[in-house]
């Protein structure tokens, strides 16, 4: 009867320390060198379940997955990422991860001497540094892919009245939201135009900080845009707004508006034999790729909470002694979008 080796503890405790280490390495070189949460940042796992998987190929993927749960827990408890954050990369994290670890093991079995497995971990760990200080040299964020999501809305209401009530009266959305989403990401509060004119400033208020817009279309009753100049964050313990965190996050000021930046938003009210037609019309910028995964996530999010806003201003002009709140069946995915649903 042929008995199981047994493996002694402190291999595998080797195996997943070295790892997050060197989650650890890569992570801090992205902060350095990356302007955008590109696919060179989100490919870290390979290189760390290639090490786990070298180091301790009788359970590589307990070992990765070990050393992944362990880097994450660093990255949100020293208040580098926020949980929802992680929450949201995780499917595209994993698989990243396994493979990793496939080839890890793969690489230990077909290399024998212990010399050459290390220069094999050593040389993967410097092809991650290198992919990414490459993708931070090269990338540009200002040619990252442009997004437009659009809704429109029939209000009884004639258009006078649809434009005073997003100009002259806050919009408010009652902050009852679920716990988990409360440690994870901003909140929205109210919009208020404070100065309604060309030129005049719109300001955003939010579970972690303000953002403050410029009106760049006044044609009352007809039409109304504005962009975003700037930002104020204060983030709570675990919960990360990506959004305009440049003097305050990571060691480059380049890293703005990490996941996307809001280019211009857009109302537009028609007249219609019924009261008034109400479009509105997002344009952003997203710097989270890969596309075969944040692209479609984030178009989604963003267009089904430019309904849930018209709905929510329908709400505000039909019935505008009752307690505005988003619908409940909306509450998560209005969130996801938070600031920019505005």
């Amino acid at each position: 009867m042929e008995l199981t080796p047994t493996i002694p503890p402190s291999t595998f405790r080797k195996a997943v320390s070295v790892a997050i280490g060197v989650a650890v390495a890569l992570y801090i070189a992205a902060c350095c060198f990356a302007k955008s949460y590109g696919m060179a940042f989100f490919s870290i796992p390979i290189f760390v379940g290639f090490v786990a998987g070298v180091l301790f190929p009788v359970r590589p993927y307990k070992a990765s997955f070990y050393a992944l749960l362990g880097a994450l827990g660093i990255a949100i408890l020293s208040f580098r990422e926020g949980v929802v954050c992680v929450l949201f990369s995780l499917p595209l994290l994993v698989p990243l991860l396994l493979v990793g670890a496939y080839a890890g093991s793969t690489t230990e079995r077909h290399v024998k001497t212990r010399r050459a497995r290390d220069a094999s971990i050593v040389s993967m760990v410097l092809l991650g540094f290198a992919w990414l200080i490459c993708d931070g040299v090269t990338d540009d964020p200002t040619l990252h892919p442009v997004h437009v999501a659009e809704a429109e809305l029939s209000i009884a209401a004639p258009p006078e009245d649809v434009f005073a009530a997003l100009t002259t009266r806050e919009l408010r959305v009652e902050s009852r939201w679920p716990w988990f989403l409360r440690i994870g990401l901003p909140m929205p509060d109210r919009m208020v135009v404070e100065k309604p004119e060309l030129g005049g400033r719109v300001r955003f208020d939010f579970s972690q900080g303000t953002a403050f817009a410029r009106i760049r279309t006044w044609e009352p009753p007809y039409g109304l845009s504005y962009g975003i100049d700037r930002y104020k964050i204060r983030d709570l313990p675990f919960h990360i707004t990506r959004l305009g965190r440049s003097p305050d996050y990571g060691f480059r000021r380049e890293r703005v508006e990490d996941w996307l930046t809001v280019l211009d938003t857009h109302y537009t009210l028609v007249r219609t034999g019924s009261g008034t037609l109400l479009r509105r019309r997002v344009v952003w910028q997203r710097h989270l790729s890969p596309d075969v995964y944040f692209g479609w996530l984030q178009q989604a999010v963003m267009e089904r909470s430019q309904v849930r806003l018209l709905e929510l201003v329908r709400e505000r002009i039909e019935n505008p002694r009752a307690k505005v709140t988003l619908p409940a069946r909306s509450k998560v995915e209005a969130s996801l979008v938070s600031l920019p649903s505005f």
